[in-house]
């Protein structure tokens, strides 16, 4: 049984290693989960993606219970077909898709999941983000997911639910994004989203206007508006620059203490030093997909910064599979 140290990271070495072990069917054992973190133990999103994950495989578990700083998780065969999970908070649904996903991708027959929760929270990529970008690397190496937003949730009544239908994949592609160049432009793309009772505030197109505002680009930008009826108040925004084959993106998430047009500066600002470093995947992005990369086997992609979240993804990929990552100026290679 594998035996990992849960204080290095936080949520995310839980859900990496989760995925692994469904994916690989290695059991394992994880210690001081959380351990560093002011509230340190599982919390009601990891618990859930604790007992969803055990749910699909068939997996026993112990320690699967709030704030338990240290579970066993020994899975079975994977099992498709149709599930529904509520996190009972605002906690993020996409955090919790993302661990359901890689085991389900290699099932045998397509699944839909059905999550409810939060679809726009701090420190996690909100669905768009998900369906824009993050998917959309996925079907570059042969995976299909199609994601629906059934209800926006923002923190702290949730309410969110997003249902996504995941197809199998009997094998992937390399990803190998090329080194970007100057040039190549294809579009940029702005999605807003903000609660109905905002709308009189005209805050989706005061967030446009604040990116438009501190972002270069003026040609082939398409802007979208999204007032939807939520449990209560909230917003953000999602951009991607498609260029080169590559596409990069970036979400900011609203604050009662931030003016709509502060939200979309700040969200020019922080894609901007995304394409000016050279990346070809945005860093939250690239985080997600070094289990695909892990999978395969091989791949290369450019980031514009080495995260401890990736350190950390790197560190628990390497417990269930026999890969190396080499980190050179920032390009990170997958090799057996």
């Amino acid at each position: 049984m594998i035996t990992i140290d849960g204080s290095s990271g936080g949520g995310q070495l839980l859900r990496s290693s989760l995925s692994l072990s469904a994916l690989t069917k290695n059991p394992f054992r994880m210690i001081n989960i959380r351990g560093k973190r002011n509230n340190p133990g599982l919390q009601r999103q990891h618990l859930t993606a604790v007992n969803a994950i055990s749910k699909i495989c068939n997996a026993k578990v112990s320690g699967n219970e709030i704030h338990s700083k240290e579970i066993e998780f020994i899975p079975s065969k994977v099992v498709s077909g149709k599930y529904k999970f509520d996190i009972g908070t605002a906690g993020s649904t996409t955090l919790v898709l993302q661990t359901l996903l890689p085991p389900l991708i290699f099932a045998e027959d397509k699944s839909e999941i059905e999550i409810t929760g939060g679809t726009a929270n701090p420190l996690a990529p909100p669905v768009f983000d998900i369906k824009e970008v993050f998917l959309w690397h996925l079907e570059k190496i042969g995976i299909k997911v199609d994601i629906e937003i059934i209800k926006e949730g923002f923190y702290p009544k949730g309410g969110g639910k997003i249902r996504a239908t995941i197809y199998p994949a009997k094998e992937i592609k390399e990803l190998k994004l090329q080194e970007s160049k100057e040039g190549h432009y294809e579009e940029t793309k702005i999605t807003t989203v903000s609660s109905d009772e905002l709308r009189i505030k005209e805050v989706c197109s005061r967030m446009i206007k604040g990116f438009k505002l501190n972002f270069p680009v003026g040609i082939r930008i398409n802007s979208e508006e999204n007032y939807v009826k939520t449990m209560n108040s909230g917003c953000y925004i999602h951009t991607n620059y498609s260029y080169n084959g590559c596409k990069i993106g970036m979400s900011v998430l609203g604050e009662m203490t931030k003016k709509s047009e502060d939200l979309g500066r700040e969200c020019a600002v922080q894609l901007l030093e995304e394409i000016k470093s050279g990346a070809t995947t945005d860093h939250f992005t690239a985080d997600q997909l070094l289990i695909y990369m892990a999978i395969k086997g091989s791949g290369k992609i450019r980031v514009s910064q080495i995260t401890e979240h990736m350190k950390t993804n790197i560190y628990v990929i390497k417990k269930f599979f026999d890969v190396k990552f080499i980190i050179n100026n920032n390009i990170i290679q997958c090799q057996k």
